[in-house]
């Protein structure tokens, strides 16, 4: 059972951060894929190493901003990689 659970989650977790690009580039509002490449790993160092005894929802809280913005950042890569090849044939 709980295998299901967290493959359901994982799954949430992806469609969500998917949608989350897609609206934002539709919006126009999505940053460098760079700043956000950036941000991934700065968001969850700083405040570990600044406070070691946060309390764990925090973290988790941060932890999971940042698995977001990892997607992000992988699905904004890929959609200038499709962007770019779409332009070499065309």
């Amino acid at each position: 059972m709980t295998k299901i659970i967290f493959l359901s989650a994982s799954v949430l977790f992806l469609a969500v951060g998917l949608i989350m690009t897609h609206y934002l580039e539709k919006k126009k509002w999505l940053p460098n894929r760079w700043v956000i490449g950036c941000s991934v790993f700065l968001i969850a160092l700083i405040p570990t190493l600044l406070f070691p005894t946060m309390p764990e929802f925090i973290k988790q809280t941060i932890y999971g901003i940042s698995g977001l913005l990892a997607v992000i950042f992988f699905e904004s890569s890929r959609l200038l990689a499709e962007q770019n090849r779409r332009g070499q044939n065309q």
